[in-house]
């Protein structure tokens, strides 16, 4: 796993930043080294260009769910569905904290212009289907999960109910049920709605129990 300096992680912060409000189309390596308070010499030195700046981006977000998902594929003291628990919070909390990645993902999949982002996101979302895959199937051939569950569409689910609900979270806060709770305790409600919404769901998908 590549290991980042305090001033590329600085540098790759504020480029997620630009690039949720901007695009990637609509930032510049000038408005990153602006923002960053450094020198487009040093963006160039360390990234070589506004291309692999954006996949240190999704390097940087990627590496800590791979190592998460395969610790929990080799983890032998854990039930399956414990697993599948495990990942929809892993997930919950990861998206609720990163939105600046989640906007780059939902902005630049509906981009029409050419975008070496795309090819990232799918390549993203492939591998993670693929680290989630074993421990749906080792389950399925043990008996505890049934046969006719579809993975692409699980993996659809998890990632999909999140990331709607980060621009619903806005909508929901006006709420007057709401009003009493500060940014923090909002913040939590939302994360345990979302984790037990997900967790009866696909407990029913994975062994038809409600």
């Amino acid at each position: 796993m590549e290991e980042y300096n305090e001033k590329q992680l600085s540098i790759i912060t504020v480029a997620e930043k630009l690039f949720a409000d901007k695009g990637f189309h609509g930032t510049s390596v000038r408005d990153i080294a602006q923002e960053a308070d450094v020198n487009i010499a040093m963006i160039s030195y360390y990234f070589g260009s506004k291309d692999k700046l954006l996949e240190a981006v999704f390097r940087l977000r990627m590496n800590a769910s791979r190592i998460f998902i395969n610790e929990l594929v080799q983890n032998d003291t854990m039930a399956p569905l414990e697993k599948i628990y495990s990942l929809i919070d892993r997930f919950i909390n990861k998206m609720l904290s990163e939105q600046n990645f989640q906007c780059i993902m939902s902005r630049e999949q509906l981009n029409k212009e050419q975008s070496p982002v795309r090819d990232l996101i799918w390549q993203l979302k492939g591998e993670m289907l693929g680290l989630m895959r074993p421990i749906v199937t080792s389950a399925q051939d043990a008996g505890i999960f049934y046969k006719d569950v579809d993975v692409e569409m699980l993996m659809t689910t998890l990632f999909g109910t999140i990331h709607q609900t980060i621009p619903a979270q806005y909508l929901l806060r006006t709420y007057t049920e709401y009003e009493h709770m500060d940014d923090q305790e909002f913040k939590e409600y939302l994360r345990l709605r979302l984790s037990t919404h997900l967790k009866k769901l696909f407990k029913a998908i994975l062994t038809h129990e409600f």
